[in-house]
């Protein structure tokens, strides 16, 4: 990789972003300002030519109520008591010795100041009067805007709009760009001059001081460059001791470096309007007239109109594309996640699907960087940068997405000779986080992007020396002058990065279900294994004892089978006996073979999760549990029950094993059985529960504290064969495993002949 920067040696252009552009202590010619103070009403400066806009007037302890009529001063008071910084348009009534004489005017306060501007009104002028064709012509332009189908169509249709209102010779949207500089995307002009479409400009010619200005006042104009200022008297507000601050007003003065930039480029008058985004300086429609060019307040607050348009259509549309391509890129984004989840693991899913990776950012090549070392997969960097490059990525941004377009000036210490460079050469780098176990970044890289900016001049300002002092002074050329940009990519988009921010979260978030379900796939494996140890048990001890009865019973069997032929006719009623033993033990091995069949049932496949209601699955329950004669009275205590969503088979076979042991395990003449919900924090409900309880509460036999545990054991059974009907010992021991699966518990409330309470939840899961 060859990383190599382009500078531009210039003066230090900071000069020009200090410049008090605000505090001009002047106004434009062909108007008039007052300024007076917000409170008392004094007037407290005034522009040198007042007295040729209001004659006769006593400048001497002159206030607002002595020189404008009731009604207007009434207004201006009004003004004055009200919220800064809000331009108002008035027609006011200045009095004077032979009348009063009305007044195109605009009225703001601003830093305790209430400042009013005259301007020549327009003929015939109206109190309160508007042309009737300008809201006819902005319906119109409103129209044509909302009806442009991509952005260029409409970058051209707003410099036409605002041309056809104002009459400049030359209208521009001018868009800023990365970096500061801006480009012409849309032109509207006179045939008789040359475009300017396609030219970009630096970022010096239009200084900071003058962009915040943009934000906070649309319209700026400039009637005539070759006219004098007006200076204000006296120059510093006596109230405050501070010059008066212009940043709203319509007539401020001109920067003298703004002037001989607009004479440079052969401009005798200007407009500019802003564009906002979001409250963000978008760009400005510049408005260029060869010849002097006065715009009244009704004109200008129309181009405003349009300006204030244009950013909600142009903010609009750009978001409309925007999206557009996001939901595209984020579809490309949930398909690889999806394939990289469906893979054996997470490294091998990242490293099939890296060239899938590449159309996210619209990038040439991408590293992905292990613990382990650095896999690279299309255009990248050597082994050696590639390594450089991570280790500044983690020590500066190591959770961060990180990116530049100039791999060249971020590592400035390895340029090399620029004869030697490549065109495909890779520049630019999206660093995306990841800090896994096994995977610390992905880098994403494009390559070189050679091509030529057309400047309107060299993007230069120069200096001038005047009696020995060094001043910054504006471009003298404005002809095409043509820039090759190298060791450069594309800039990476806020859609880019905007992906990026979205891989490195869907990434995440891939590893901690990974997590989740490896951990889950461990406590499975454990249960697993304690089932195996279970089953080891049963199979070597409760499986041997019908075994070994079955052994002794068929020696027993041969020895009177034996006995029998020597004595014929002896009773044989040994033979009958053990016969009647090999079945008891044969049934005996059945049932526990059928309890661990049944138990790997319960412990395995996939459960098929559903809604439904608790006490129909029980009332189910019953009918198969209860078959024959005296079937148990049962107590019903579902009211309120939330719905289950589980497994209704298992759940039915929870329930009919409960159900089975109730009547079971019973002496009473009546066997009675509750079937309830209680919801925490409740009582009645032992131990610290959170989910909706269910149980089963029988008057049977009860079991002793201490043999809680043990009851869910496989094939442990608390008493003889004979008694209570035998039985494989299973049974709660599969009722625990379903209750497990469904992420519940089960326990046991109970004591020798009080009954038995079987308690157990299910994870909770609301629709």
């Amino acid at each position: 990789m060859k990383m190599i920067a382009q500078e531009m040696e210039g003066p230090d252009l900071t000069e020009c972003d200090r410049e008090p552009i605000h505090l001009a202590g002047g106004i434009q010619p062909h108007g008039c300002l007052l300024a007076f103070d917000a409170t008392s009403g004094a007037l407290v400066q005034r522009s040198q030519n007042a007295g040729q806009w209001l004659p006769d007037v006593a400048w001497e302890n002159a206030c607002i109520e002595s020189m404008f009529g009731p009604e207007s001063a009434q207004r201006l008071r009004h003004i004055a008591g009200g919220p800064e910084s809000i331009v108002h348009p008035l027609s006011l009534e200045a009095i004077a010795r032979d009348g009063s004489h009305r007044y195109s005017s605009a009225a703001h306060v601003f830093d305790g100041a209430l400042i009013v501007e005259f301007e020549r009104p327009r003929e015939p002028m109206g109190a309160d009067e508007l042309p009737l064709s300008l809201p006819l012509r902005l319906n119109l332009a409103n129209q044509r805007l909302q009806r442009c189908p991509d952005v260029s169509s409409l970058y051209e249709a707003i410099a036409d709009e605002v041309r056809s209102i104002s009459g400049f010779d030359r209208v521009m949207v001018y868009r800023f760009l990365e970096g500061g500089h801006g480009a012409v995307v849309g032109e509207a002009v006179d045939s008789r001059f040359e475009s300017f479409l396609g030219l970009h400009y630096p970022a010096t010619d239009i200084p900071q001081q003058a962009r915040r200005l943009y934000v906070l006042n649309t319209v700026r104009a400039i009637a005539d460059v070759n006219a004098s200022p007006i200076p204000l008297i006296p120059v510093a507000n006596p109230a405050t001791g501070r010059p008066l601050d212009l940043s709203f007003s319509t007539l401020r003065a001109v920067s003298p470096v703004h002037i001989e930039y607009l004479r440079n480029m052969g401009v005798a008058a200007s407009m500019s309007i802003s564009i906002l985004a979001d409250g963000e300086l978008w760009g400005l429609i510049a408005c260029h007239h060869y010849a002097s060019r006065e715009l009244n307040l009704e004109e200008r607050a129309a181009c405003e109109i349009l300006g204030l348009t244009a950013g909600v259509y142009l903010t609009a549309r750009e978001q409309q594309e925007r999206m557009s391509q996001v939901a595209e890129r984020r579809e490309l984004l949930a398909n690889c996640v999806h394939r990289i989840a469906l893979a054996k693991s997470f490294d091998q899913g990242m490293r099939e699907e890296a060239s899938e990776l590449l159309p996210l950012v619209d990038a040439d090549g991408i590293a992905l960087c292990w613990n382990e070392g650095i896999e690279a997969v299309g255009r990248t960097p050597s082994s050696e940068d590639l390594a450089a490059i991570l280790g500044k990525v983690r020590s500066e941004a190591p959770d961060e997405v990180w990116h530049t377009t100039s791999l060249a000036e971020t590592f400035p210490e390895s340029r090399v000779d620029p004869r030697e460079g490549d065109v495909d050469e890779v520049a630019g780098c999206l660093a995306v986080p990841i800090n896994s176990t096994d995977l610390v970044h992905l880098l994403f890289f494009r390559r070189e992007y050679l091509h030529e900016i057309t400047w309107g001049g060299s993007p230069q300002k120069s200096t001038a020396e005047i009696d020995g002092t060094i001043r910054l002074s504006p471009r003298l050329s404005f002809e095409a002058w043509r820039e090759t940009v190298r060791y450069r990519s594309r800039d990476w988009s806020p859609i880019d990065l905007q992906i990026a921010k979205d891989a490195h979260g869907s990434l995440i978030e891939l590893l901690n279900r990974r997590s989740v379900e490896l951990e889950r796939v461990n406590v499975e494996l454990s249960r697993m294994n304690a089932d195996l140890d279970s089953f080891a048990y049963a199979a070597s001890h409760d499986l041997r004892e019908p075994l070994r009865g079955l052994n002794q019973t068929v020696y027993l069997l041969q020895e009177d089978l034996a006995s029998a032929q020597n004595d014929i006719g002896k009773d044989g009623s040994n033979v009958a006996k053990r016969l009647a033993s090999l079945v008891r033990l044969t049934s005996r091995m059945d049932e526990l073979v059928d309890g661990l069949l049944r138990l790997s049932r319960a412990g395995r496949g996939d459960l098929q999760r559903e809604y439904f209601d608790f006490a129909d699955v029980a009332l189910e329950a019953t009918d198969m549990a209860w078959e024959g004669p005296g079937v148990p009275t049962v107590h019903w205590n579902l009211d309120g029950a939330p719905q289950v969503y589980a497994d209704y088979l298992c759940v039915r076979e929870l329930l009919t094993n409960l159900l089975t042991n109730a009547r079971k395990y019973n002496r009473s003449p009546q066997v009675e059985v509750e079937i309830g919900f209680l919801r925490p924090p409740q009582e009645g409900i032992p131990g610290p529960q959170s989910a909706p309880t269910f149980y089963v509460r029988d008057n049977g036999i009860g079991i002793a504290p201490r043999l809680h545990e043990e009851v869910f054991q496989i094939f442990r059974r608390l008493h003889p064969a004979g008694e209570f009907g035998g039985g494989s010992g299973a049974g709660l021991t599969i009722a625990k495993k379903i209750v497990e699966r469904h992420g519940g518990k089960i326990w046991i409330e109970s004591a020798p002949d009080a009954g038995t309470t079987f308690w157990f939840t299910f994870e909770e899961r609301h629709r």
